[in-house]
């Protein structure tokens, strides 16, 4: 049964959502050395917050339909003795190449269609082109001491000029995983599999981790395919290959020093419905009677280690996951079905039925994630499953540098306050582990991004940092970057931006580039 039922009406209020210009095209590349300030940055805050995200919700004449579909365009916010410069550019990809040159879509997304003929000639460029069309609008990963933007519909990392945010060119593997699965199987589809943006850091050696969908192919059936990069290399090596009757949505999994734990909910993919749709979104579809499942796989064995079951649910991102005993603590921000997928639509038609914006092409996001803690026993299979706080969560973070993969006590998360007409992201919040208390902080009308974890150089407590978020006065149109004390939320500063900043998805901090 699918979620969306786009032939029953939708309740309009007729208003239009403040959150609509964070949905509206920033078509313009600038370079600012120096923006306006109010408060005062640390002085010891030195390096570069990189966002990344879709910079067009059009293409021309086509109209995109989903907040995914967007071709990225990269923000860099430079921070030097207390000033902060700005800069932004589109990633020169095929797609945004054909979008200049023809003012038309021509390439494949999540939710747009597109024609059968197009559609044709993506999939012949897919299985004999040389180097396939990538759009990395998701997420940022250093790997072999390159700076790369990531996606979840390639497999392929985009590297690109930390300083100029220059376009430089795809990575392309060359390893056994090109022709290969993890489970050693000659499987020659590496221009057709899916991943996912968000690749780990392992806490123990600094190795990157990630995964891609094998789709079935000949005598093999789809499979979920982890693998380690090493330090300083550009060579994947195979961990383990878990078989699936159809692969699911998926978006963030976790990793520990010893497991990797992924959550496969009933929101799946039949590949079979492509063709008729011409979109990912066509395909995507919650699978009824079906649980979510937790595979846990342990990376130094190379092998699964054991499937636990919890109730339906749907998992967009994960906050952090670590090893307590013979347990793993696993801690996510869980829905309790896949309609946020869907409330993320720009194309009204596209989300579900009965919201307050009907003709409003911004999303309306009706949908709340909780965070949730898992305690799992990969020997028993036993579960426990608790509520952190009866907050909304929704891009969470931690300090991923120290803290990824091991006990820690603080995470911060962007969410939505709980106002009956609240419909994008408007708060955000900070959660003390340890004593079980959190804060939270929002102006009305104003909608916070994911907040990003900065720790002062020599710290002492786990919060002692500054937390970054990038901000739309929804009154005024524009944007600007907010400086907050992570542990009280505290707001410290602003960098005001003239335009407003598309609303993206993930942030990435480097220290020492101003």
């Amino acid at each position: 049964m699918d979620i969306l039922d786009p032939t029953k009406p939708q309740a309009d209020t007729g208003a239009v959502p403040e959150h609509q210009a964070a949905f509206n095209s920033l078509k313009a590349e600038v370079d600012l050395p120096a923006l306006e300030i109010e408060g005062a940055f640390p002085q010891w805050l030195d390096g570069a917050l990189f966002r990344n995200g879709p910079g067009l919700f059009e293409a021309g004449d086509d109209l995109l339909r989903h907040q995914f579909d967007g071709p990225a365009m990269f923000h860099r916010f430079g921070f030097h003795n207390g000033q902060v410069s700005y800069l932004n550019r589109f990633c020169r990809s095929p797609m945004y190449t054909h979008i200049e040159k023809h003012h038309s879509l021509g390439h494949f997304t999540f939710g747009t269609p597109v024609s059968s003929q197009v559609l044709q000639r993506l999939l012949d460029e897919a299985i004999h082109g040389e180097v396939p069309s990538v759009n990395p609008s998701v997420a940022f990963i250093d790997i072999g001491g390159h700076f790369y933007a990531t996606t979840d519909s390639s497999t392929l990392p985009v590297r690109l000029d930390p300083e100029t945010l220059g376009t430089l060119k795809p990575l392309i593997w060359d390893d056994a995983l090109q022709t290969h699965d993890c489970a050693g199987n000659a499987v020659n589809q590496w221009r057709m599999r899916a991943t996912t943006g968000h690749w780990h850091r392992h806490p123990r050696d600094g190795s990157a981790i990630n995964y891609f969908i094998q789709h079935a192919h000949g005598e093999f059936g789809e499979s979920y395919n982890f693998f380690r990069v090493p330090k300083g290399s550009v060579t994947r090596e195979p961990i383990a290959s878990i078989p699936t009757d159809q692969s699911a949505f998926i978006h963030a999994f976790c990793v520990t020093e010893r497991y990797i734990i992924l959550p496969e909910s009933p929101l799946r993919v039949d590949a079979a419905r492509y063709g008729s749709g011409g979109s990912v979104a066509s395909s995507v579809y919650w699978r009824n009677g079906t649980p979510m499942y937790l595979h846990i796989i342990d990376i130094d064995e190379k092998r699964l280690v054991r499937t636990i079951e919890v109730r339906p649910s749907y998992v967009m991102h994960t906050v952090n996951a670590y090893e307590d005993g013979d347990e793993i603590v696993l801690d996510m921000a869980v829905y309790d079905d896949g309609n946020h997928v869907w409330e993320l639509g720009l194309d009204p038609a596209l989300r579900p039925p009965g919201g307050m914006f009907a003709e409003a092409r911004a999303p309306e996001l009706r949908s709340h994630a909780k965070p949730y803690r898992y305690r799992l026993n990969p020997q028993t299979g036993a579960v426990t499953e608790t509520l952190i706080a009866e907050v909304c969560v929704e891009l969470p973070t931690v300090d991923y540098a120290q803290r990824n993969g091991l006990p820690y006590g603080r995470f911060y998360a962007t969410g939505i306050d709980q106002r009956p007409t609240s419909r994008f992201y408007n708060q955000l919040s900070s959660f003390d582990l340890t004593t079980g208390d959190y804060r939270t902080y929002g102006v009305d009308k104003h909608y916070l991004g994911e907040p990003v974890f900065v720790p002062r150089p020599g710290r002492t407590t786990e919060a002692d940092g500054v937390l970054l978020s990038v901000g739309l006065d929804g009154t005024a149109g524009h944007s600007y970057l907010l400086a907050l004390e992570p542990a009280t939320l505290q707001p410290i500063a602003k960098a005001l931006v003239p335009h407003a900043v598309p609303s993206g998805f993930h942030g990435y901090f480097v220290g020492g580039r101003a």
